[in-house]
């Protein structure tokens, strides 16, 4: 390890502690990009968009054009103050090379929580026929599904600089025939191919939506939205498909409400749906302190779709 890169985000803290929201003016003020996904939900209110662009760095405290994120790099080694990284960083894990923007992304630039969760889906994603990446980012699920034998894999997301990114790793990785990456919300992307006629000829379908609830007050409001995502993932699944359905709102975690987010979409699609395991969540180099349960935030419920 070189240098350690740490990124403060305010808008998202002030958010999880409940603190006001600002108006879409200022938003628009931020500058469009990299953001965390905009879904129409169940109830049919929008959840509020995470827009964030960094300015490129000058030393090694970086600030965004809205002073609300920002990025310190340290020297591994010394520990002193160091530039912070330009443009893409290439990593690998678990042999999947990824490019990663460290200045720009949303919050560190790659999930790295989902590290086993990304390898247990390309295990799964042997033999399937059609895979699909819900909020896909820049492609992490995806690319091991393919990598795993999926013949077609598409991955959807908002954000055109996330996939554009997503669309230079399958390349990385030899997949770009098997994966393609379509720019679109993932409400509306999942209707349109309910009405496309495309119900029940998925063999994997992957839900791993930006944080839906950041606080509690905010469960009641989000918990239709997971209901919604699901069911209509559910409908397009085939029988016997997998669903694998992500949250990381701490809010739904410590409450245990992902499980009966999936009864109840799964009563909605009229599907029968049975947990292969206990939920998952982040991997195994994330230890939780028994003194921060705030710390546990991630559920992963991976279920066979009846």
């Amino acid at each position: 390890v070189d240098a350690v890169v740490w990124r403060v985000d305010a808008k998202m803290l002030s958010l999880e502690l409940g603190g006001k929201k600002r108006n879409s003016a200022d938003d628009e003020e931020e500058g469009k990009g990299w953001s965390e996904e905009t879904e129409s939900g169940a109830d049919g209110d929008d959840v509020d968009t995470e827009d964030e662009e960094a300015a490129a760095p000058a030393d090694a405290h970086v600030k965004s054009a809205s002073e609300e994120v920002t990025t310190y790099c340290y020297d591994a080694k010394t520990g002193e103050r160091c530039p912070a990284p330009t443009g893409l960083t290439a990593v690998m894990e678990g042999g999947v090379k990824y490019a990663v923007d460290l200045e720009r992304g949303h919050k560190t630039g790659f999930y790295v929580d989902q590290r086993d969760n990304r390898a247990m889906v390309r295990a799964l994603a042997a033999g399937k026929n059609r895979v699909m990446d819900v909020c896909c980012y820049t492609g992490g699920f995806a690319l091991n599904a393919a990598l795993g034998g999926a013949k077609k894999v598409i991955g959807v997301d908002s954000s055109q600089p996330a996939l554009d990114i997503a669309t230079q790793n399958a390349a990385l990785n030899g997949v770009s025939k098997s994966c393609s990456f379509v720019n679109a919300e993932a409400f509306r992307h999942l209707d349109a191919c309910i009405e496309a006629g495309q119900a029940g000829t998925y063999d994997m379908i992957i839900l791993d939506p930006p944080k839906l609830a950041p606080n509690a007050a905010a469960v009641p409001r989000a918990v239709p939205k997971y209901v919604g995502m699901n069911q209509r993932a559910m409908k397009l699944l085939r029988p016997g498909g997998l669903l694998v359905t992500c949250s990381c709102s701490g809010a739904i975690t410590q409450r245990g409400l992902l499980t009966e987010v999936v009864s109840a979409a799964a009563a909605s699609a009229g599907r029968r749906v049975t947990m292969l395991g206990a939920p998952r969540g982040a991997g195994g180099d994330q230890p939780l302190d028994p003194f921060y349960p705030e710390g546990n935030y991630l559920t992963v419920i991976v279920c066979r779709v009846a």
